[in-house]
């Protein structure tokens, strides 16, 4: 029956199945394509909505900051206005019993004085009931209370250079093409090794620890008996100690003043800055917001470490060696520019190389009477960890 066909014919019917078979291959990656890229989209939508929300949370808080220091601001003024007011009442009332006590002899100068009180008693009178009546309520006391609690628990924000967010770094990447990623790290964690009493590596990163202060390496301490002993590399052992072989964890606070990492450190959950302290190694910086203040009186009471003899705080002794430099160096200017190499550095006087540092004149070399001046003219230090 069907013997009649041709064998193009046959061929065609599978040229036929074959270009479907495409079609509807294309067709099925081409929806496939389609979702990838509407899920791309919904992906960025999401992220847009978030970044806006994270907008509009600031700005909500921003404004009941505002709305909070207003409020402290017009209780404040309504405090001072009354402790004014009562102020006023209590000249009056002196003001009367003298006048009864002495009117006789004093009655020519009362009669004088009586115009000035009498414009002052009606310009008093301007003054609102709530004022008069010595209205300090319990929200004025609790408004100034409050006041009082921001700046204690704001203190230690306001010493940071970078202010709130100083420990906190934050990279976001918003090309077109690329993935949105938010990256905030304030927190450096790994092995450490001490540099000095109150500076150490940890991670690869140079940490000065907050809040204390060791002492200087050329200072000297003195023991009981009078005799003396390097108390810094008493510190940067003890330091050691409490570190090796442990993770530390440190939390940004700032920088200091030669761009170190300022962090609170802690190993296995205890404070290191308070554990040096407490142990005599090192110096609580002295500040209103300090925290270390009874450990340093613990350790100062137990004659601990550097408190066991004669021993001034490194600043001070800092300013010592400074004055008796100036007497010494040219013109009063203690500190040296040195060439070494390529490099130039300057010593001051209570560093290591200081000692060891020769002046040439010929090789370019000179005295600087301050470390700014140093550094107008290319030197840097030599304390650079």
């Amino acid at each position: 029956m069907f013997g009649w066909r041709r064998r193009s014919e046959g061929f065609e019917w599978r040229e036929y199945v074959r270009t479907t078979v495409l079609v509807r291959r294309a067709d099925r990656q081409r929806r496939v394509e389609d979702v990838r890229v509407a899920a791309v989209e919904k992906v960025k939508n999401v992220a847009d909505a978030g970044v806006g929300a994270g907008r509009a949370s600031v700005s909500a808080a921003r404004s009941q900051f505002s709305r909070l220091l207003a409020f402290l601001g017009d209780a404040l003024l309504d405090i001072a206005v009354a402790v004014f007011s009562e102020l006023s009442r209590w000249a009056k009332f002196f003001w009367g019993v003298l006048k009864d006590s002495l009117g006789g002899l004093l009655a020519p100068v009362i009669g004088a004085l009586r115009v000035p009180v009498d414009a002052a008693r009606d310009k008093a009178k301007m003054v609102p009931d709530i004022a008069r009546n010595f209205p300090i309520k319990a929200h004025h006391l609790i408004s100034a209370a409050l006041a009082i609690g921001l700046i204690y628990v704001g203190g230690p924000m306001l010493r940071s250079a970078d202010g709130v967010g100083a420990g906190a770094a934050a990279v976001v990447d918003l090309a077109p093409n690329s993935a949105r990623q938010v990256t905030i790290s304030s927190e450096i964690s790994g092995p450490a090794t001490a540099i000095a009493g109150d500076v150490m590596r940890v991670d690869g990163t140079v940490v000065r620890i907050d809040g204390i202060e060791a002492p200087a390496s050329q200072q000297p301490c003195l023991r009981a008996n009078g005799r003396r002993w390097n108390c810094a590399a008493s510190a940067k052992t003890g330091l050691n100690k409490i570190i090796r072989g442990r993770v530390v964890t440190c939390t940004r606070s700032g920088q200091d003043d030669a761009g170190r990492t300022l962090a609170r450190c802690a190993v296995d959950g205890n404070d290191v800055a308070a554990q040096l302290v407490r142990n005599g190694f090192v110096f609580a910086v002295s500040s209103y917001f300090s925290s270390l203040a009874s450990e340093e009186t613990a350790a100062r009471n137990a004659k601990a470490g550097i408190w066991q003899g004669d021993v001034a705080r490194p600043q001070a002794w800092r300013d010592q060696t400074w004055e008796a430099a100036k007497r010494q160096a040219p013109d009063g200017c203690p500190i040296k520019g040195v060439v070494r190499a390529s490099s130039k550095i300057y010593a001051l006087p209570w560093s290591d190389a200081y000692a060891n540092a020769k002046v040439r004149p010929e090789r370019g070399e000179r005295w600087f009477c301050s470390e700014d001046e140093a550094k107008a003219a290319g030197f840097s230090s030599s304390d650079r960890s």
